[in-house]
């Protein structure tokens, strides 16, 4: 949340600086892009800190976007903020279709197997092949589920439900 009170949301990650007048090479988590253009202000997090800029421009580049950020205005300012994540008010995230949802609404389900809560999903990370739900158990243990169709069933953001297809995280 932030001071207004309404929800941040992750779109995207900064990659690297680009030319000579601070621009910014981004990539965007859903693959979507037509939300960025549209962005007056954004925030870039590194986890621990977060800083507030406002855009002056967003173009498409070969599969990326380029970003120019005002207060950046050379190479050397723009790579402080590789890695960065890029934070918009999830009003200004992608929009959503039928069946999908936001990463960070899966971070406030439960993991279900057969109706029983096997515990509570933390974090959806990379993974070398795709994408991990890490998932808390009551014990306090924690577990790294591929997320894809073989070991992640229905997901009801409603109910703040993903049933799990992995036996294994009942032993």
């Amino acid at each position: 949340m932030n001071e207004s009170g309404s929800e941040r949301l992750a779109i995207g990650r900064i990659r690297t600086s680009h030319g000579v007048r601070g621009d910014l090479k981004a990539v965007s988590y859903s693959g979507e892009t037509d939300h960025f253009v549209r962005l007056s202000e954004l925030v870039l997090s590194d986890g621990g800190h977060e800083k507030v800029f406002r855009v002056e421009r967003v173009h498409e580049m070969g599969g990326g976007l380029l970003i120019k950020l005002h207060g950046l205005d050379s190479p050397e300012e723009a790579r402080l903020y590789a890695g960065w994540e890029i934070l918009v008010d999830r009003r200004d995230a992608s929009p959503l279709g039928d069946g999908e949802y936001y990463f960070a609404d899966l971070c406030k389900c439960d993991a279900v197997k057969d109706g029983k809560r096997l515990g509570k999903i933390l974090a959806v990370c990379e993974g070398g092949g795709g994408d991990m739900l890490e998932i808390q158990v009551p014990s306090g243990k924690r577990f790294f589920v591929p997320f894809r169709k073989e070991f992640v069933g229905g997901i009801d953001i409603e109910r703040r439900e993903v049933e799990i297809e992995a036996d294994w995280l009942l032993q």
